[in-house]
């Protein structure tokens, strides 16, 4: 039989200790106290009380002493954790595993202010311990890393003695789920929008009522010293009856945190946090990770020193917070890039291939085959290794350590063990660990990095006596890249137009200071720069054309000229040569184009010159033009015509469309005016469609909200 409420046990308890009952005669006899009432209700409902133990780890500053882990029992509803007086590893045995592992206790073992008394547990018959598969399976249903999850966060006040939070209910509601970096948007980000955390709902027993997520619970107890267990157990009971997945605890800083920042079971659902710290991103992440089943990530021995995971402590405690997710093994272990993960054995088999960082999936720049996120390196008899590389853009664009190397971590399990950073390697260095399989060295090799879109490292893992890879050997196909949506895909990249009526461009530039080459070629993409290899001006705009680098035309995208495109000069700029290889223009050098913006010659339209086909001009071949009718672009090219370089364009937009830089008022939450820029906005994947109703957000994030308007 199970106990429904523990509160009705811990009653009992007091009862108990206030009549000096015989606690050893209550253990012969279970409940021995028949004349009382209580008793009697009791004797009826209470055998054993059941709970989950599960280790709970606490996160401390950088450089800061380490604390040791604890232990909870918590009951299957969540709204009771008990905690063990003393070290309690000898009582739950060699066979424990955190989260699994299920304890029943007699009520003699349990001390009235809810802590497990290890010596009183540890007598015959006073504790057993259980594994049930039920329980793992409906803990890990619970506990999964994907999907929309109710986070609980709860303040603990005492009014009386003014000792409170230093958050307001609106400020831990903003700080949590609502400004521009907390536990919801840095998980969003992580995982590509695959795990959620929204504000749980509804009211509890006591009648406290949730505000956007959050519930102050009052109490009369002095706060002052008070251990941080106890504060969680007036959070708890005060939050009876709220549905939820996650509960946050916020304790004032008077509380005792035994050194801690903040506390996390591992893995379950309960949290605890010092006011100080309670508003970092860096923290709540990493207490929450603990929930998701994570233990540390450490460096060199030391627990928390991975600066490529949150797992650690490395980053700012600040509200502002640090932008980076995971590192490889908790990658693996959350499942958010399972799709791109691969396996390798190399006592079987090597691997020469590509990995890029966690931002190409999300931006979409992955290539449809041939690239990976992580690697797990998996053969018998060996610590498992996970490879990924560590590209610092995007939701990890503030990584502290390691940003654009390919990392590698050593973790024994997926869940519920310490990671320990092995490598941070750069192009053309390797990775060794001696005797792998118990026969030859594996060895990691970075061939080449590129920290371009999306970025990708080529990188090889193989065994010695099994096979050698080589950077200069590719033996696997070079990935097939999506293309790229960002560069206008109307534009067509060709090399000089083939329906051109004026024969392959000059050796030299078109229209430059010296032309001792040619004077006036035609040129292959613009006749304003140098024969471009992609672009006639300049590289693909990174965001829309600007200002249109030509004139909006009437019928060509360059405006008809009145006397010539160049200005014609006193006298003649280039002087008719017998056998000139131009003919001398009559009122334009370029005829006004049918279709094409030259006629066709017959032969030949340009003859090779000897030694000069134009005389050298003194002073300069062409007078430089104080209109010029071709403007030099400030940022966008012209696109490269289909078949002439004067026929206009089908689908260049000339209007703009960016986003504003201004912050727009989007809301009031609880009284306070939220002002928040489209970039923020861009972000929130799962309420862009409900921000972009407003009009003030429609017109001031045009390019966020999709709803671009371009002039043609």
């Amino acid at each position: 039989m199970k106990l429904h409420s523990l509160s009705l046990l811990l009653s009992f308890l007091g009862f108990i200790q206030a009549n000096e009952v015989d606690t050893e005669s209550l253990a012969t006899q279970r409940i021995a106290l028949a004349t009382d009432n209580v008793a009697n209700i009791l004797k009826s409902t209470i055998a054993l009380v059941e709970c989950i133990v599960s280790e709970v780890h606490g996160l401390t500053p950088p450089d800061a002493t380490e604390v040791p882990v604890q232990f909870a029992c918590t009951t299957d509803d969540d709204d009771n954790t008990l905690f063990f007086d003393s070290d309690a590893t000898a009582l739950l045995g060699n066979d424990f595993v955190s989260g699994e592992t299920r304890l029943a206790l007699a009520p003699q073992a349990i001390s009235p202010d809810g802590t497990i008394n290890v010596q009183q547990a540890m007598a015959p018959g006073a504790a057993v311990t259980i594994v049930s598969n039920d329980v793992e399976n409906d803990r890990r249903r619970k506990l999964t890393t994907t999907g929309i999850k109710q986070v609980l966060v709860v303040l603990v006040v005492n009014d009386v003695r003014n000792q409170k939070p230093r958050q307001s209910e609106a400020r831990m509601y903003d700080d949590v789920f609502e400004d521009d970096n907390n536990l919801r948007v840095r998980y969003d980000d992580c995982s590509n929008g695959a795990l959620i955390f929204d504000p749980a709902t509804g009211n509890a027993f006591t009648g406290g009522n949730v505000n956007n997520g959050v519930l102050t619970v009052t109490t009369t107890e002095n706060l002052d010293g008070m251990t941080w267990q106890n504060c969680g157990r007036i959070a708890t009971n005060g939050a009876r009856g709220i549905n939820r997945d996650h509960t946050m605890i916020v304790c004032p800083d008077v509380v005792n945190f035994g050194g801690a920042a903040a506390w996390g079971q591992m893995p379950g659902s309960i949290s605890w946090y010092r006011s100080r710290f309670a508003s970092g991103p860096i923290v709540q992440m990493h207490e929450i990770g603990h929930n998701l089943g994570h233990q540390h990530s450490g460096k060199d021995g030391v627990t928390y020193a991975d600066p490529t995971c949150n797992m650690g402590n490395r980053g700012s405690f600040s509200d502002a917070g640090t932008n980076f997710c995971f590192n490889a093994a908790k990658t693996w272990a959350n499942k958010w890039y399972e799709e791109y993960h691969v396996t390798v054995d190399p006592s079987r088999g090597g691997y020469d291939g590509t990995l890029v960082g966690i931002n190409a999936v999300k931006d979409k720049s992955i290539a449809a085959t041939g690239q990976d996120v992580v690697i797990k390196v998996d053969s018998p008899g060996e610590t498992d290794l996970y490879i990924i590389y560590n590209r610092k853009t995007g939701a990890n664009n503030e990584v502290p350590q390691n940003g654009d190397q390919v990392v590698i971590v050593e973790q024994g399990r997926e869940l519920r063990e310490v990671s320990s950073l092995m490598a941070a390697l750069s192009e053309g260095e390797v990775y060794t660990q001696r005797f792998w399989s118990g026969a030859g060295n594996l060895i990691v090799k970075v061939c080449s990095l590129e920290t371009g879109t999306p970025g990708s490292a080529r990188v090889l893992v193989y065994e010695t006596g099994k096979e050698t890879l080589s950077c200069t050997d590719r033996t696997t196909p070079v990935p097939t890249a999506v293309p790229d949506t960002t560069s206008p895909t109307a534009v067509p990249v060709t090399a000089s137009p083939t329906g051109s009526p004026v024969t392959a461009s000059p050796t030299g530039s078109p229209v430059t200071a010296s032309p001792t080459v040619s004077p006036v070629g035609s040129p292959t993409g613009s006749p304003v720069t140098k024969s471009p290899t992609v672009s006639p001006v300049t590289k693909s705009p990174t965001g829309s054309p600007v200002t249109a680098p030509v004139n909006a035309p009437t019928g060509a995208p360059v405006n008809a000229p009145t006397g010539a495109p160049v200005n014609v000069p006193t006298g003649a700029p280039v002087k008719a040569p017998t056998g000139s290889p131009v003919n001398a223009p009559t009122g334009s050098p370029v005829n006004a184009p049918t279709g094409a913006p030259v006629n066709v010659p017959t032969g030949a339209p340009v003859k090779a010159p000897t030694g000069s086909p134009v005389n050298a001009p003194t002073g300069a071949p062409v007078n430089v033009p104080t209109g010029a009718p071709v403007k030099a672009p400030t940022g966008s090219p012209v696109k490269a015509p289909v078949s002439a370089p004067v026929n206009a364009p089908t689908g260049a937009p000339v209007s703009p469309c960016q986003d504003s830089n201004l912050k727009i008022t989007i809301k009031v939450i609880l009284g306070i005016k939220k002002e928040r820029t489209c970039n923020w906005i861009s972000m929130k994947s799962r309420r862009i469609d409900a921000f972009c109703k407003v009009p003030s957000i429609a017109e001031n994030c045009p390019l966020t909200c999709g709803i671009c308007v371009y002039l043609f």
